[in-house]
C-alpha cells in the first residue's frame, strides 16, 4: 500500500525545508545549556531532554526523524540533557510570554479562530496585544531594553515574547507571577485610582507623562465617558499566567516548523507589517493538486494568495505547496493525485 497522497506532501515539505535550511539560523544563546524536546502530531508522549552542541548537530537531527514539533528550553541548565530536573543544574530562565488567538476576549467564541484559522481582523487584533505588551508594559512600565526583546510568531494562532536579560534570569515565581499581576490588572486598586484622578486630576496626570497604571487609565478614561473599571478592562492583556511562571517551560525553537501548519515558527521584526499567511510560508515554487473540503467558515482568509471561499470547497484544483500543506494539517484539504 503506497503512502497516502497528503502525507507525501507534508513529508517532502518538512524534509527540504530542514535539507535547505542555514544551520545558522537555529540558534539561540546559550544553545548548548538549553534542554530540547520532540512530540511527533501522532504521538502524545514528548520525546526530551535532549541537547545539541551546535546548530549543525541539531539540523542532523532534524533531517533524520519524524515530522515533529521541535521545542526548546527557556531555561539554562549546566547538565541540560539530565532526565532527573533536580539534577539539570537550573541557570535561569528567560521570560516568555504567550500571545494566542484564545487570549484575546473577542476572538476566543469565533469558530474559524477555534479551529485555528484566522483572518485579518483577528491578526490585527493579537498584534495590536503583542505590540502594547511589548511597548507599554515592558519597555515603559518595566524599562526592559529593546535589545533584550525578541518577538517570534508561534508558527500557528499567535506570537512569543522573549525577554533575555541576565539579571532577571533567576527571577523567583513569585517575582514573575508580580509582573503578571501587573500586567493583567488583577491587583489593582480601583477606589486608589479613582482617589488620585479626583485629587491630581486627569489632565495633570497625562502631562507628567509619567508609566504606570495611573498614567494609562487616565488617558484612556476620557472626560469621563469611561469609568475606572472600563479603562481598567481595555488596558489589561489576559497573558497565559502558565508559560511566565515555569521556570523549565519548552516553547517552539526558532526557525523549526510548526507540524500543525507547516509554517515557519520565525523572529518578527516588524510587527505591524507581518502578514502570518504570507511571511511565515516556506518559500516554495513547486505546486501540488488538492481537494478543497468545506470552506464557508473561512471565506475570504487569504493564505500565500488563495483567497478561500464557499465556491471552492469541493473543488479540485493545483496551488502552492507551502499553501496545500497548510490546508491539508488544518484540515481544509486533501492530496490529491
Amino acid at each position: 500500500m503506497g503512502i497516502p497522497m497528503q502525507e507525501e506532501i507534508v513529508r517532502a515539505h518538512f524534509h527540504e525545508y530542514y535539507a535547505g535550511i542555514d544551520a545558522e539560523k537555529l540558534f539561540i544563546p546559550d544553545l548548548p545549556k538549553r534542554e530540547f524536546g520532540f512530540l511527533r502530531p501522532d504521538k502524545r508522549e514528548m520525546i526530551r531532554h535532549l541537547s545539541f552542541y551546535d546548530v549543525s548537530s541539531l539540523k542532523s537531527y532534524l533531517m533524520s526523524i519524524p515530522i515533529s514539533h521541535v521545542y526548546s528550553s527557556t531555561a539554562i541548565y549546566r547538565d541540560p540533557s539530565n532526565k532527573d530536573m533536580n539534577a539539570k543544574g537550573w541557570e535561569g530562565s528567560d521570560m516568555v510570554f504567550e500571545f494566542d488567538a484564545d487570549h484575546v476576549k473577542q476572538l476566543k467564541d469565533k469558530p474559524n479562530v477555534r479551529s485555528g484559522v484566522l483572518d485579518g481582523s483577528d491578526w490585527s487584533l493579537i498584534k495590536d496585544h503583542t505590540w502594547r505588551l511589548v511597548n507599554d508594559f515592558l519597555l515603559d512600565d518595566f524599562g526592559f531594553s529593546q535589545n533584550d526583546i525578541s518577538i517570534n510568531f508561534s508558527g500557528n494562532r499567535g506570537f512569543h515574547v522573549r525577554v533575555s536579560s541576565k539579571p532577571y534570569l533567576q527571577l523567583s515565581q513569585e517575582g514573575r507571577r508580580r509582573l503578571a499581576s501587573y500586567i493583567n490588572g488583577a491587583d489593582l486598586d480601583v477606589d486608589l485610582i479613582y482617589s488620585k484622578l479626583k485629587q491630581r486630576g486627569r489632565a495633570k496626570i497625562i502631562a507628567l507623562s509619567q508609566p504606570g497604571w495611573m498614567s494609562k487609565v487616565a488617558k484612556v478614561i476620557g472626560d469621563g465617558q469611561n469609568s475606572v473599571e472600563e479603562a481598567i478592562d481595555s488596558i489589561a492583556l489576559d497573558i497565559d499566567e502558565n508559560v511566565l511562571l515555569d521556570l523549565h517551560r519548552l516553547i517552539r525553537h526558532v526557525n523549526t516548523l510548526h507540524a500543525s501548519t507547516g509554517m515557519i515558527v520565525m523572529p518578527v521584526r516588524d510587527l505591524e507589517s507581518f502578514v502570518p499567511y504570507e511571511d511565515a510560508l516556506v518559500p516554495c515554487d513547486e505546486e501540488v493538486r488538492v481537494k478543497f473540503g468545506d470552506l464557508r467558515p473561512y471565506s475570504g482568509i487569504s493564505v500565500g494568495g488563495l483567497t478561500l471561499s464557499e465556491g471552492l470547497s469541493g473543488k479540485d484544483m493545483r496551488v502552492n505547496r507551502s499553501v496545500a500543506v497548510f490546508l491539508v494539517l488544518k484540515g481544509l484539504a486533501q492530496g490529491n493525485n
